[in-house]
């Protein structure tokens, strides 16, 4: 078993909790660009093929890409952060060292706590 140095140990736990919130950015921000299309495509089908909805009427289409701007505003925000903490981990592995078989070994359980 290898050793790690006490510092490679608090950064991976970084590396751990960052790692988590960036899966989960990524999945809200990939998630949001489905709301995108089902808000443009499903609510603009739905809605005027039922005829609930006059496909002349300028201000419920406004409403509606409005709120696809907004998703897509959001998907974007996620997505930033997905990068920034991706780029965030691998400053911090270059920082102390940690390669990519570290980190897998790591995530493995093969290091003692």
């Amino acid at each position: 078993m290898a050793k790690i140095t006490k510092k490679q140990r608090v950064a991976l736990k970084q590396i751990d909790v960052l790692s988590a919130e960036r899966k989960r950015d990524l999945i809200l921000g990939f998630s949001s660009i489905g709301v995108m299309v089902l808000v443009i495509i499903g609510y603009n089908t739905l809605t005027y093929s039922l005829g609930v909805i006059d496909e002349a009427n300028t201000i419920i289409r406004a409403a509606i890409y409005i709120t696809a701007m907004v998703i897509a505003g959001f998907c974007g925000i996620m997505l930033m952060r997905a990068s920034r903490k991706k780029a965030k981990i691998d400053g911090m592995r270059q920082s102390v060292s940690i390669s990519r078989d570290t980190l897998e070994a790591w995530r493995r359980g093969e290091f003692d706590e």
